[in-house]
């Protein structure tokens, strides 16, 4: 449903009310954010190509209030940290040790559903969760090379603090 380009990125470049809330977060969990990856993903939602779409005006995926919005995915020495901004939603930032973190390629929900587009990206687990449950994120990725890039390395680091030696 979205077109999704990725990019590396450096912290100190990100948006200043980006660096601020995931300074605010990684302070409130004891973490620096010395030696670090990052990229950055930008997924637009455009416009519905569907008969019904184009003529109220929705987006392809209509539950998104946002045209746009870019995720930042921090990978720290020990944790993975996420950050979602659009036009309209909150910042928000989640982050999770990553001898915690499962993942997998693409969205079980949208691949279950043969959607295009499911594999661009990953769903992390481990998250806390409603009720106690464990909570699951989908970080969509661009189907780029840096998106590549970001996929396999945040599964590199999940099995590296999986399998300490």
């Amino acid at each position: 449903m979205y077109r999704r380009s990725t990019r590396p990125a450096e912290l100190s470049a990100l948006p200043p009310p980006v660096v601020a809330a995931i300074d605010r977060h990684v302070g409130q969990r004891q973490l620096r954010l010395d030696a670090v990856r990052a990229w950055v993903t930008h997924s637009e939602n455009p416009p519905s190509e569907s008969f019904f779409g184009k003529l109220f005006g929705s987006r392809a995926n209509s539950a998104d209030p946002d045209a746009w919005h870019d995720t930042y995915v921090v990978l720290h020495p020990t944790h993975l940290v996420v950050a979602t901004a659009g036009e309209k939603r909150p910042m928000s930032v989640l982050s999770l040790p990553l001898a915690l973190a499962s993942m997998v390629r693409g969205s079980g929900l949208a691949l279950a559903a043969d959607i295009p587009g499911a594999n661009d990206g990953v769903t992390v687990t481990g998250f806390p969760g409603e009720h106690g449950q464990t909570g699951s994120y989908f970080v969509g990725l661009g189907p780029d090379a840096a998106g590549r890039e970001c996929a396999a390395a945040l599964e590199a680091a999940i099995t590296a603090a999986k399998n300490p030696r």
